[in-house]
């Protein structure tokens, strides 16, 4: 997940409001994952960690109504510092797009973040949270996430989660955990 409140800082003259999460220092929260499946069960849990740098995109608009109120849109990139394995996969980056109304370096986000894996199947989330910058530019956020789905392997793919992040100007890292189910594969088909 990505901490958006360090970005704003960046980007309004050092002001510290605005940290999200699968941003710079949360999106989410995704340097990470390692993956144990539950015997007998549909749910898999999940737990990982991710690296993500400096925001692609960035955009800031203040509020107006009083010093340090603004919105924020984020894009980012990030990798997997720990891949975790989905459905025989591994998973290799992943990019986040995060919005956060930001105020007295406190802000709410919420944003949606795509997982790539190695085969180039992707997982898709959608995250809530909150997120905090210091005065010194320390950064971080934490929240919940859930998948919306997938393509490939990750067809049907649900589940959900938490993650916290942590960063400053120059890099986030995010931590996630949770747990996921893919939907049963179809029987065979038999010859009659």
């Amino acid at each position: 997940m990505y901490t958006v409140l360090n970005e704003v800082n960046m980007m309004t003259l050092r002001r510290p409001d605005a940290t999200g999460i699968f941003g710079k220092a949360a999106l989410l929260a995704l340097s990470f994952l390692t993956l144990t499946a539950t015997t007998g069960t549909a749910q898999t849990k999940l737990t990982g960690d991710g690296k993500c740098g400096k925001p692609d995109k960035q955009e800031s608009i203040d509020v107006g109504d009083h010093a340090g109120h603004a919105l924020v849109l984020v894009k980012f990139s990030c990798t997997w510092t720990n891949p975790y394995d989905m459905a025989g996969l591994k998973s290799k980056d992943y990019t986040g797009t995060v919005t956060s109304d930001v105020s007295g370096g406190k802000g709410q986000e919420r944003g949606y973040v795509v997982v790539t894996m190695d085969n180039g199947d992707k997982a898709f989330i959608r995250f809530t949270g909150i997120g905090t910058t210091a005065k010194d530019g320390a950064s971080a956020g934490e929240g919940t996430w859930s998948y919306t789905g997938g393509t490939g392997k990750l067809k049907g793919l649900t589940g959900k989660g938490t993650y916290k992040s942590s960063g400053n100007a120059e890099a986030t890292e995010d931590h996630v955990e949770g747990e996921y189910a893919l939907p049963a594969p179809p029987p065979p088909k038999t010859k009659k």
